[in-house]
C-alpha cells in the first residue's frame, strides 16, 4: 500500500521541468531586456537635448551652431544622427526641431529597425 506523502513525492520529474521552463521563460525575457532597453534609453536621453536645441535656436537663431550642437551631444549618447535627419525650423509662433533615426534590433529570427522620431517646440520669441 502507497501512503499519501509517496504519492505527492512520485512525480519529481514534473517539477524540475517547470523549474526549466520557468527559468528558460526567464532567461529569454531577460535577454530581450538586453536587447531592447538600450535603444529606448537612447530615445530618452536625447529628448532634453532635443528641446534645449529648439530653446538655443528660439534664444540665438544660428542654426548651423544649434545643429552642431545637437548632432554632439547625440554622438555623446551614442545615437549616430545623419545631419539631414535633423530638422531645425520656425512654424507660425513656434520654434520646432524634429529629429528621426532609426535604430537596429536583431533577435534571432526577427530583424527590424526601430523607428524613433523627437519633435520639440517653444514658443518663437
Amino acid at each position: 500500500m502507497i501512503s499519501r506523502v509517496q504519492r505527492r513525492r512520485d512525480p519529481s520529474g514534473l517539477v524540475s521541468l517547470k523549474l526549466l521552463l520557468v527559468v528558460l521563460i526567464l532567461g529569454g525575457l531577460g535577454y530581450l531586456g538586453v536587447k531592447l532597453i538600450p535603444p529606448y534609453w537612447d530615445y530618452l536621453s536625447l529628448q532634453d537635448p532635443v528641446k534645449e536645441a529648439a530653446i538655443a535656436y528660439a534664444r540665438s537663431g544660428k542654426e548651423a551652431e544649434v545643429r552642431a550642437e545637437l548632432l554632439t551631444r547625440a554622438r555623446q549618447i551614442g545615437i549616430a544622427l545623419a545631419e539631414e535627419r535633423v530638422e531645425i525650423g520656425q512654424e507660425g509662433t513656434m520654434i520646432v526641431v524634429r529629429v528621426a533615426w532609426e535604430a537596429p534590433l536583431d533577435i534571432p529570427v526577427y530583424r527590424r529597425n526601430l523607428r524613433f522620431r523627437i519633435e520639440k517646440g517653444v514658443p518663437a520669441p
